[in-house]
């Protein structure tokens, strides 16, 4: 296994085919895909490229190996890898969502240290917190609600939903681009409408997959 890093904008990675090879916009640009050596070489390459850029971002960790296509440096200093094909989706080891400061400035993330076999994927955990009338409005609301979770979990934007028993929380793991993007997908259901449910949070979560 032969690890670097690729920073690829989150609506961009989102709306990707995931069963398909991925091709950056440099592959048909520029004939290969850019990579970075190394945590701190990536936020560097992204605070020089992407800093005025107010979009939200994912660092992917790529084995080379595994990406199906050739691969070389073509810089003096040996840090910038690049892909010479598509990437194939099993290559693709873990999915970060960067941070960044206030002033837009990327930060530091955590390192890979991902064995093969498993990756890490960014996804978002929406809690939906029940209002205290829920055990009442709920029953009415209930065959709507399930319908709307039904298309979603076909879609694929939802993976899990359900909530606690003492109807308390209800937990919602989601894809998508960002934390608007994932409470977006319930802001209009009939159980915030009819108050079966109150408030809506959204963060990020790193899913640990097992190929």
């Amino acid at each position: 296994m032969r690890t670097t890093y690729h920073l690829v904008p989150a609506d961009a990675w989102a709306s990707r085919d995931p069963a398909a090879p991925y091709a950056a916009p440099s592959l048909a640009g520029e004939g290969f895909i850019h990579c970075t050596d190394g945590s701190g070489a990536m936020v560097d390459t992204a605070n020089r490229h992407y800093r005025a850029d107010p979009r939200s971002f994912l660092v992917l960790t790529v084995d080379l190996d595994a990406t199906g296509s050739s691969w070389r440096f073509d810089d003096a200093g040996a840090i910038y890898p690049h892909v010479y094909g598509t990437i194939a989706p099993a290559a693709i080891l873990r999915e970060q969502l960067i941070p960044r400061n206030a002033d837009g400035a990327f930060l530091s993330f955590m390192g890979s240290d991902i064995p093969a076999g498993v990756r890490v994927e960014t996804i978002y955990v929406v809690e939906a917190d029940y209002g205290p009338d829920a055990d009442r409005l709920r029953p009415a609301a209930r065959g709507e609600h399930l319908g709307h979770i039904g298309d979603l979990l076909r879609s694929g934007q939802v993976i899990e939903a359900g909530g606690y028993l003492d109807f308390s929380i209800a937990l919602l793991l989601v894809r998508a681009a960002g934390e608007t993007e994932a409470l977006n997908l319930f802001r209009d259901d009939v159980y915030i409408r009819t108050g079966v449910w109150t408030d809506l949070r959204a963060r990020p979560f790193g899913r640990v997959i097992a190929e």
